[in-house]
């Protein structure tokens, strides 16, 4: 039985010999050369995606930048390129040894449609000998579809009145813009001869644009007429647009309003107190009696009363501002006085406020009014703060003056004190005044105040021969002033023989 095996383990035993022969020699084979990051550049980026968004209508989008620089050992040198047309990249090769690198990427959308999913491009930073060649930033551009353009109009409805005979009325403001996207360009057109508008068409994105309305009344009669001014923009989503004219044609002069000024001016301290309130005047110039509407655009003023009449004699109107909640910036609203009867109907005060910041010179000062004159003049010493840093309550202090000028005259409360439970002094001896003021139910004066908390009046007693000046002085601060800078603690009247 074992002899007739032996062929089959000399098969086995040959095998196994080469077998083991074979991967000798395999191991006796060098390895091939393998790339090492430890050896070799690398690159990085600081980001491999980017955003861009634009409209069809707008400009190209705000450039981006990339940053790129060699992570590993020696020179990274790399060379950027785009697939697509519409990206730019300067500069668009780079070299590095470890700095970084900036690249803007630069979008010109012209020709590219808004299309779902947007636009994609790849950009590839390529080096031969960097252990990550290459690498991809991916680019985004999204073109939003727009909404079209539509037609906004302040009014849509004017009035004019003239007499038979007389001159044509005041033109009128068509105000217009367009309160979608895009760009609007619209034309104006007429119904009626005697209605035109100027001028006759607009192009406009988002700002609006002033048309006048001319009414030419030579060859009519009295009576009352209409017409149409027509708003087209076949892009538009709301077009036509239409505006009612009424002219009404008297037998006699018809009202014409008249305002005492254009223009309003107001400054207020941002968390401080409201304005003074300030007065305008309206009367009728024309003919017939003026019946007029008074109206506003701004919620931080009010007018009152808001209407009135006049056969021609003034009526005056109060403007009152709350600047309560307003931060510090420039403001502008419009009063709106109009009667429809007028021939000059609406006529416009612009408002303008100014809020400033709150100050913070926690000072106080004197000064005088009038700063000369004669015998028997009495001359008002307002004390003043300004930008305290903490609230007053209750103050105290002196006032002194030369008795050979002055007499004490009386002692009244400053625009900061007018309803304070207290403000009076007396003279405690020839030439000194103590003033002292006390809030009480009233309110103190807040933070950052301007404006003044008491009044000395003095009263001139010199019979002198020749002119003299004078100085009075405040001093000796207690209470809730004793932390104030003093601005100016003097002030000169002059005597005038």
């Amino acid at each position: 039985m074992y002899a007739d095996n032996k062929p089959i383990r000399s098969i086995v035993a040959i095998t196994l010999i080469l077998a083991v022969g074979l991967l000798c020699a395999c191991k006796k084979t060098p390895t091939s050369p393998q790339f090492d990051e430890t050896t070799l550049p690398v690159i990085w980026l600081n980001q491999t995606e980017v955003f861009f968004t634009a409209t069809l209508t707008g400009g190209n989008p705000a450039s981006q930048t990339i940053e790129i620089k060699n992570a590993g050992p020696g020179t990274l040198e790399y060379a950027i390129e785009a697939d697509a047309g519409w990206v730019e990249v300067s500069p668009p090769t780079g070299t590095s040894a470890g700095q970084v690198n900036e690249h803007k990427i630069s979008i010109n959308k012209t020709g590219l449609a808004a299309k779902e999913g947007g636009h994609v491009a790849t950009l590839t930073i390529k080096c031969a000998t960097a252990y990550n060649n290459p690498q991809l930033v991916t680019v985004n551009l999204t073109i939003a579809k727009e909404m079209p353009p539509k037609i906004w109009i302040e009014s849509q409805n004017f009035i004019f009145s003239s007499q038979e005979g007389g001159s044509n009325p005041s033109a009128q403001n068509l105000r217009i813009k367009n309160e979608g996207t895009g760009i609007l360009n619209y034309q104006l057109s007429t119904d009626v001869p005697w209605l035109n508008v100027d001028p006759p068409s607009g192009s406009i994105t988002a700002s609006i644009k002033a048309h006048q309305i001319l009414v030419q009344t030579a060859g009519l009669v009295s009576g009352t007429y209409t017409g149409k001014i027509t708003v087209k923009d076949n892009n538009a989503t709301n077009s036509p647009q239409t505006v009612n004219v009424t002219l009404n044609i008297n037998k006699t002069a018809p009202p014409r309003i008249w305002l005492s000024t254009s223009s309003l001016a107001f400054t207020a301290i941002q968390g401080g107190a409201d304005p003074p309130s300030k007065i305008f005047s309206v009367r009728n110039a024309g003919g017939n009696v003026l019946h007029y509407s008074i109206d506003w655009d701004a919620v931080w003023l009010v007018v009152s009363p808001s209407s009135g009449e006049s056969n021609g004699a003034e009526r005056n109107h109060t403007v009152t501002l709350n600047t309560g909640g307003l931060s510090a910036g420039s403001y502008q609203g419009r009063i709106v006085v109009s009667d429809p009867n007028a021939s000059n109907t609406p006529q416009q005060i612009i408002v303008t406020l100014s809020v400033t910041n709150p100050p913070t010179d926690n000072a106080i000062s004197i000064s005088c009014n009038p700063s000369s004159g004669k015998k028997n003049t009495i001359v008002s010493f307002p004390v003043t703060i300004t930008g305290n840093i903490k609230e007053i309550e209750v103050f105290g202090l002196d006032l002194t003056f030369d008795t050979s000028i002055f007499e004490l005259n009386s002692i009244v409360r400053g625009t900061l004190t007018g309803g304070w439970t207290a403000v009076d002094g007396n003279e405690i001896s020839a030439g000194t005044v103590r003033v002292g003021g006390f809030a009480g139910a009233a309110n103190p004066i807040p933070i950052s105040s301007i404006g003044s908390i008491f009044i000395v009046k003095l009263k001139v007693i010199s019979s002198s021969s020749t002119n003299q000046q004078t100085t009075v002085r405040i001093k000796n601060y207690i209470d809730d002033i004793q932390n104030l800078i003093p601005s100016t603690v003097t002030t000169k009247f002059t005597y005038l023989k």
